[in-house]
């Protein structure tokens, strides 16, 4: 049995994918299973895959018809062998000591879970470490429970909360048990997963500082990079899994969470149409009413206390806004007079 399964969904990435895979051979670490699952990829990707398991015995490739990240993902997840998994996205690549230092930390801990940082990678060449404004070090159950679940779906700032980032993480392997991504969802389909892992951990280590996971930002093909006019119809979708999953917990009250929750993929939608060029600035405005009149939308409002949330007063005063759907020709104004800066 392979020690560490890295699994790597593949689509239309072939400026990046050699880096990538050359990344993931090239560890310190060698005790390695590398599936690679080919998400019908339009491009030479496929092929660039064969080529490298042609190479390396440890690589496996997986064709499919292309069904998205997390379908991807989930075939990666079912063929795991490894005691432990991790994942890499096939634009990105991964420091050489990366699978060597977090493994010595897990098995030295006795964690389920361990989590570095990133740094994010920019066509001009600067490099800008991401991290969580989380302690790092070891957390037991107890500390799990007391300090992590407050922050487990969404941080206090209205931020997504540690384990949005599934490639920085090395989880142990607990076959059935492991959750699996929710197919069909376009974005932000790793926080669910992250946040559902999180619930299964009896332990968890956060390599604070140590950004061994290279987060490419210069692929603007990326879903991240992308503008879509029914994002919110994907991001109602998550909402509802978050609610399935999270809404009636025994263990913890992530109701409040769940409110900020919907309230962050609000500020996403709204803030994407407003600063997008797409469709009539009438029409814009007219899907943005809609999101905000929302049953969903209108009763977290009513629940929630805008005085309360740990964001900025500019945030807070928007938030208001949202909440009074009156004066969304204002927010229009607001946001032009930001572009034209």
């Amino acid at each position: 049995m392979s020690m560490i399964s890295v699994i790597v969904p593949v689509y239309k990435t072939e400026k990046f994918l050699s880096d990538c895979i050359k990344s993931i051979l090239n560890q310190t670490y060698h005790d390695l299973e590398v599936i690679l699952v080919n998400d019908g990829s339009p491009d030479s990707s496929g092929q660039i895959c064969e080529e490298y398991a042609k190479k390396d015995s440890r690589i496996k490739v997986i064709h499919q018809e292309n069904a998205g990240v997390a379908s991807a993902r989930n075939t990666g997840l079912n063929l795991a062998a490894g005691e432990y998994i991790t994942f890499v996205d096939s634009d990105d690549y991964i420091c050489p000591q990366m699978y060597e230092e977090m493994l010595k930390c897990a098995k030295k801990n006795h964690c389920d879970l361990v989590m570095c940082d990133c740094m994010k990678v920019y066509s001009d060449g600067r490099q800008e470490m991401y991290s969580h404004n989380i302690r790092g070090g070891f957390y037991d159950e107890e500390q799990l429970h007391m300090e992590y679940y407050p922050h487990l779906l969404l941080m206090p700032s209205i931020e997504y909360p540690a384990t949005i980032s599934n490639c920085a993480c090395m989880f142990k392997n607990i076959g059935q048990r492991m959750p699996r991504y929710k197919p069909g969802i376009r974005y932000s389909e790793d926080w669910l997963f992250g946040c559902q892992m999180m619930l299964q951990v009896k332990s968890f280590y956060y390599l604070k500082g140590q950004a061994y996971y290279l987060y490419n930002c210069s692929n603007q093909n990326s879903a991240t990079h992308s503008f879509a006019a029914d994002k919110w119809d994907d991001y109602k979708i998550l909402y509802s899994c978050f609610q399935i999953e999270f809404g009636n917990k025994e263990i913890y009250d992530f109701s409040g969470q769940l409110d900020r929750l919907l309230l962050f993929l609000v500020y996403n939608s709204v803030r994407d149409i407003l600063y997008s060029s797409w469709d009539s600035q009438s029409q814009r405005r007219k899907i943005i009413s809609k999101i905000l009149q929302e049953d969903i939308v209108k009763d977290m409002f009513k629940r929630l206390d805008i005085s309360k949330l740990c964001v900025s007063k500019k945030q807070k005063i928007l938030t208001f806004c949202y909440a009074h759907p009156i004066v969304i020709p204002l927010l229009f104004s607001y946001f032009a007079k930001r572009k034209d800066r």
